[in-house]
């Protein structure tokens, strides 16, 4: 989840994370908010192979992602819904937009309410996605503690 939610996060869903650094762009995946949260791109890369070898060229890296997501959501017991199909991939991506667009870990809650709404996202939205990232409490812990 980490990584659709920090893809879509900078230019939309288009699978920009995902790319590797070229001669021509520093790519995303090294960027500081992404260095120690945004994993498992051999996953998506592996699932990219895959499906190359049966429909070369026809399925994008945004569109396997945008599935990923949704499956891995319903495997853990929530929603499921319909993911439209159809993305484009990323041809360039932007260390400088994630590391400036994407809020640091250390934001007060103006900021991240700012970021978010910058981004067309509610302050519910805000909630429910850093809820995705929130370890769960300790087994038998006191609220109060």
């Amino acid at each position: 989840m980490t990584v659709i939610y920090r893809c879509c996060y900078i230019e939309g869903c288009d699978g920009s994370l995902l790319l590797d650094d070229t001669s021509s762009f520093t790519g995303e995946k090294r960027a500081a908010p992404n260095v120690n949260s945004a994993r498992g791109f051999e996953v998506i890369d592996n699932i990219k192979s895959a499906v190359e070898k049966v429909c070369p060229g026809v399925v994008s890296c945004a569109d396997i992602l945008a599935v990923t997501a949704r499956d891995s959501v319903v495997i853990l017991g929530g929603p499921n819904w319909n993911v439209k199909l159809g993305r484009r991939d990323s041809r360039t991506a932007s260390q400088s937009a994630a590391n400036s667009g994407i809020p640091p870990a250390t934001s007060n809650l103006n900021r991240l309410i700012s970021s978010f709404s910058a981004v067309g996202l509610s302050t519910k939205d805000m909630v429910a996605l850093s809820g995705l990232f929130s370890p769960p409490p300790p087994h038998n812990s006191s609220p109060l503690l």
